[in-house]
């Protein structure tokens, strides 16, 4: 695949998350129904930090494996961008953790994904921590 000359600015990272966003929501839903036998069929206590744990491995879980296995979620697939290396690679699990990790503080305190409007390579504070890049791929013809 050819690479791509480009990084992703902030409107397409934005899109690719609510993206994903709807995608979580589902997934952590079947999460919390997977929970239901474990605990006689009631509702788990939100309070429980096992509990709590679990509902942040979740989403570890879902974007990691398609980090680490192209590059894409679907929702950047839909927008046309790809995860990798900073020197063009797949993404390796140690950096799968840093990114996921630096992506909460990122989108929590918004100066990490607004840091790609000042940064002059347009990486946010993800990519910059994990040493990854998100670039835009090229059109298909």
């Amino acid at each position: 695949m050819a690479l791509s000359a480009y990084p992703a600015g902030l409107v397409r990272r934005i899109a690719a998350g609510v993206y994903d966003l709807f995608l979580l929501v589902g997934l952590l839903l079947l999460a919390g129904l997977a929970l239901l036998p474990f605990n006689h069929g009631h509702a788990v206590d939100g309070h429980n930090p096992w509990v709590r744990l679990y509902f942040l491995f979740v989403p570890y879980l879902f974007f990691s494996w398609f980090w680490m296995h192209g590059g894409q979620t679907l929702g950047m697939k839909a927008w046309r961008m790809q995860l990798r290396n900073h020197d063009g690679g797949p993404v390796q699990w140690h950096q799968a953790i840093l990114r996921y990790l630096s992506a909460w503080v990122s989108w929590l305190s918004i100066v990490g994904m607004l840091w790609c409007l000042v940064d002059s390579q347009r990486r946010s504070l993800q990519d910059i921590v994990s040493r990854t890049e998100l670039v835009v791929q090229p059109k298909e013809r």
